[in-house]
């Protein structure tokens, strides 16, 4: 287990180590020419913490703001009044709902990033079956001032954030832009999600099921474990009590890592309202991690659909080689 200070300054040294092993002005920590310089966007369901986003290594990153309504007041992922009030409305039953960020969201990041010198923007976005967010980047790429090319992951959570954080790196190395959407189509198809909720109601309400839809009757006294199968929620296993659930995401873990042929995973906890057990589940998977495993909050966009209680396990393979272009 780790905090995020933890998790952050051993991701620095592997950047450090990686950048060992470059030449010319990677080595050396130069930025790289103007030209031909990618940026990289994602929505807030990627988890990214402010603190990363905050860093100079994440200049080339824009974190889009998915909207989430309590009642009938709207706000903005990441405000401190939303997760003043979330709990409280997830605990009293109030109505929350969410929504995709808007195409005219997106015009104003891309413009800007535009106007700051980058060439071009890869968008990479929660599961477009979870959300219409992909869509509306699309719309806003059309007339965008530079190129944009916008990939569903099929994910989201920090599973979405590992891989963002990953192009964003070799986005700064100057890999070409076909390299770059060659790792990240990789890195959506090697990453795992593994989730359990105290019930589906959240899930249900919000339209998010998938194929659990004919199952509902039968999963109503039982802590369903989930996963993303190509993007849709699905089910893994139905056991009865919250203790047999955790034990199942550490299960379900031993095996991802065990079946990925030594490449090295990288493993992320999250949680909401639970803070304690996660903290506990993620000093269980700490063996079976190639870094620190740090506990991440869920954004208020996904904990307004999963609901109190949420426990979830990303996996993310060790980031192949960032070369210089």
């Amino acid at each position: 287990m780790a905090d995020l200070a933890e998790w952050q300054s051993a991701m620095l040294t592997h950047i450090r180590q990686v950048r060992s092993t470059q030449s010319g002005w990677v080595r050396f920590g130069l930025p790289p020419s103007r030209k031909g310089r990618t940026a990289i966007v994602t929505d807030s369901s990627a988890s990214i913490p402010s603190e990363l986003l905050a860093h100079p290594l994440a200049k080339g990153l824009r974190q889009v703001p998915m909207p989430v309504m309590v009642g009938e007041q709207i706000h903005a992922e990441g405000t401190a009044e939303l997760m003043r009030e979330l709990p409280l409305a997830l605990a009293a039953g109030t109505a929350v709902k969410t929504s995709r960020p808007s195409p005219g969201s997106f015009s104003a990041v891309y413009q800007e990033l535009a106007e700051s010198g980058f060439e071009q923007v890869i968008s990479i976005h929660i599961s477009g079956q979870l959300s219409g967010t992909v869509e509306a980047a699309r719309l806003a790429g059309r007339d965008a001032l530079i190129p944009v090319t916008v990939v569903d992951s099929h994910l989201t959570g920090f599973a979405l954030g590992t891989l963002v954080l990953d192009a964003v790196i070799s986005a700064g190395f100057g890999m070409a832009q076909e390299q770059l959407l060659a790792d990240v189509d990789d890195a959506t198809q090697e990453a795992g999600v593994f989730f359990t909720v105290p019930n589906l109601d959240q899930l249900r309400r919000g339209g998010r099921i998938g194929t659990l839809a004919g199952l509902l009757g039968t999963l109503l006294h039982v802590k369903p474990v989930l996963t993303l199968d190509n993007g849709i929620v699905s089910l893994v296993d139905r056991p009865r009590t919250s203790a047999r659930a955790t034990e199942r995401l550490v299960e379900l873990t031993q095996e991802f890592v065990s079946g990925s042929e030594g490449r090295g995973e990288r493993i992320t906890v999250h949680g909401f309202g639970n803070e304690p057990a996660a903290h506990e589940l993620a000093g269980r998977l700490q063996s079976l991690s190639s870094m620190p495993v740090p506990v991440i909050r869920l954004p208020a966009v996904l904990a307004a659909h999963l609901g109190l209680g949420a426990l979830g396990v990303t996996l993310n393979p060790m980031a192949p080689a960032q070369h210089p272009h």
